[in-house]
């Protein structure tokens, strides 16, 4: 049987609906045609140009460097031109046909959503039958030929009818969800605001976002303001009210896509730019009536979303329970045991678990760590962790050349979603989905991927707290979680602060929002909000503070500081550093932390219960301050 032609999509899950879409659609055109098989290379977050790409999610695609491909498709979800350059240069090197969709590099042929017409009439829509005069952009960062034809649009029919440019009426950002609120306070520094009759952004997501921030603001739409898009997806049609936008055909875009690059690699030449076109579909958000046939539309929606909301809470539940397995180990055999039952209760009964050879004695600590900011974030022989499939059966410790980058010979029409494995800085390796077992509709792969990471670390922790008796009193002293002491540690070395003749400080730290966290994504994402609290409050205590983790989300430290500036200052750079990593990472969630203290000294002597009460309420204090500026 005659090998099939690889071809790699490489792509963020930023907008997990329209993702899903891509690949499917990418998937049944490749079938259709024959001969292929289709790799997924994804990260799950919107990188800005100028971010270092050596380390964290995109290290995924340092595989294509391995990978034997005869096409790439670069779609523009990446998010980041630099990063499309480099995967762009990659292939170059090796002489692979290169296309984007809505990217537009330089000598490479794009597919692109033709949007000056139905950006036009959308536009002039809102001019002319809703009498907006001063109409708000919003652009994308990632997806620069769009951005640019609506660009074009805007000016265009903004000059038409006489209605003057203002720069500052427009906007470029990612794609966030969290964006609607720097979206409105933008606007308003500009003083854009409170006249603007309509928002038009280019992703719905950010419509969402902006109009989710309106609403909690008291500010009605479409009654006070109009929101439209320039995409039209599921996300639209499930938002209350309904977003207008361009129906952006992802399928067809797909579909067209699998058909230029087939004749690319074939050798045949095609236009530097391919146009696809879309067409309105106007909705409530304008003010429009929908149409009766969108009913039909919305029930059917909601059906599906409602159903698979029900998997999806079963799925979240079963993967809590088996979590917890993942946390509780002590070797790898173990760990490798507890990842199959999770594949497995997760209906995903074709994966591989591929770790870094030289990573497994780190884990293990069997050997220093020989891992820096120069290593390629993967090695040349990868380990089979834990893995099945039908065409393999069960596989563990099985060791192969990175260059095969899969333990199984692709066939006609295989489907591979390839997943980073990594924890803070470190890259593990990567997981890798196989066919009919992708659920691309459900991110809980996303929460599996984070539990995988940060468990192999916990497990690392746990493996050098064992080397030694020293290692094991350690171990009674540290959280497993987060690598903090504990309370045992708290009871074993408090006097070393509370006598001293100096005076001592305790400082109660509470995460704000864990809760919601917990009911909205799930306990191990919980888990990697509680972490990154705790590597942050470890960064930016100094050298001597004994820091505990007292309870689920509470922290406590006790410190020679006696200076109340200085614990002012370390409340505002806590959370200036947990608001920089959440956009760093497009998290779908806000981290901040309060903080309360009290200082025990000459003046004013404290034992140490009278210390620890007053902090508490403190930090109670500090909370209820917060949550109000939060909400004004």
């Amino acid at each position: 049987m005659e090998t099939p032609k690889r071809i790699a999509l490489v792509t963020c899950a930023s907008n997990f609906e329209r993702h899903g879409n891509i690949i499917r659609a990418m998937h049944r055109r490749i079938s259709d045609i024959g001969g292929y098989a289709l790799y997924v290379l994804t990260n799950y977050g919107a990188y800005e140009d100028g971010m270092d790409f050596s380390h964290g999610e995109p290290a995924i695609y340092h595989l294509l460097d391995e990978m034997e491909l005869d096409g790439c498709i670069l779609e523009a979800n990446l998010g980041s031109n630099e990063l499309t350059e480099r995967i762009v240069h990659t292939m170059r090197r090796r002489s692979i046909p290169v296309l984007t969709i809505n990217l537009e590099v330089e000598d490479v042929p794009y597919l692109h959503l033709e949007t000056g017409n139905a950006g036009s009439e959308l536009i002039d829509h809102l001019i002319h039958a809703h009498q907006c005069s001063r109409l708000n952009l919003v652009l994308n960062s990632g997806n620069s030929v769009v951005s640019a034809s609506i660009l074009k649009s805007y000016q265009t029919v903004l000059a038409r009818n006489g209605i003057p440019y203002d720069e500052r009426r427009i906007y470029t950002c990612p794609v966030s969800l969290q964006q609607g609120r720097d979206l409105y306070d933008c606007f308003e520094r500009r003083g854009v605001m409170k006249d603007a009759q309509a928002v038009l952004c280019v992703h719905d997501v950010c419509a969402i976002g902006l109009t989710l921030e309106l609403q909690s603001r008291g500010i009605r739409v479409p009654e006070d303001i109009r929101i439209c898009s320039m995409n039209s997806s599921g996300n639209s049609i499930a938002f209350r009210p309904d977003i207008t936008g361009l129906d952006r055909m992802d399928r067809t875009a797909a579909e067209l896509a699998c058909e230029l690059m087939d004749q690319m690699i074939r050798g045949e030449t095609i236009p530097q730019e391919n146009t696809y076109s879309g067409e309105v579909r106007y909705r409530a958000s304008c003010g429009c009536t929908t149409p009766s046939s969108a009913s039909i539309e919305h029930r059917e929606f909601y059906q599906r979303l409602i159903l698979n909301k029900v998997e999806a809470g079963n799925q979240i539940g079963r993967m809590m329970q088996l979590n917890d397995s993942l946390e509780d180990v002590d070797s790898l055999s173990q760990f490798a045991s507890n990842i199959d039952r999770m594949m497995r209760g997760l209906q995903c009964a074709s994966y591989f678990c591929c770790l870094n050879s030289t990573d497994l004695p780190f884990i293990e600590n069997r050997c220093g760590d020989s891992k820096t900011r120069q290593s390629p974030p993967y090695d040349e022989e990868m380990t089979i962790l834990s893995g099945y499939s039908d065409r393999t059966g069960p596989l563990t410790d099985i060791t192969f050349p990175l260059k095969e980058v899969i333990p199984v010979a692709p066939r006609d029409g295989d489907l591979f979603l390839f997943l980073p494995i990594h924890h803070i800085s470190r890259d593990y390796g990567y997981m890798v989905i196989l066919n009919n077992h992708l659920a691309v509709d459900n991110f809980n792969y996303r929460i599996c991927q984070e539990s995988i990471g940060s468990n192999i670390e916990n497990l690392h922790r746990q493996m050098i707290l064992k080397s030694s008796i020293e290692e094991l009193d350690r171990l009674h002293m540290q959280d497993p979680l987060t690598g903090l002491c504990n309370r045992f540690a708290l009871h074993r070395f408090s006097e070393d602060y509370t006598s001293s003749p100096e005076g001592y400080c305790v400082a109660m730290l509470d995460l704000d929002g864990l809760k919601k966290i917990n009911d909205n994504f799930g306990h191990p994402a919980g888990n990697n909000a509680i972490c990154l609290s705790a590597d942050t409050i470890r960064e930016t205590m100094e050298e001597g503070d004994l820091i505990i983790r007292y309870g689920g989300d509470e922290f406590l430290i006790l410190s020679h500081c006696l200076d109340s500036g200085i614990w002012d200052k370390h409340t505002e750079s806590l959370n200036r550093k947990l608001t920089a990593i959440v956009q760093r990472h497009r998290l779908p969630y806000t981290l901040g932390i309060s903080l309360g203290y009290a200082i025990s000294d000459s003046r004013q002597p404290l034992s140490f219960d009278d210390a620890l009460s007053l902090a508490d309420r403190s930090m109670y204090e500090n909370k209820k301050a917060r949550k109000a500026m939060r909400e004004d």
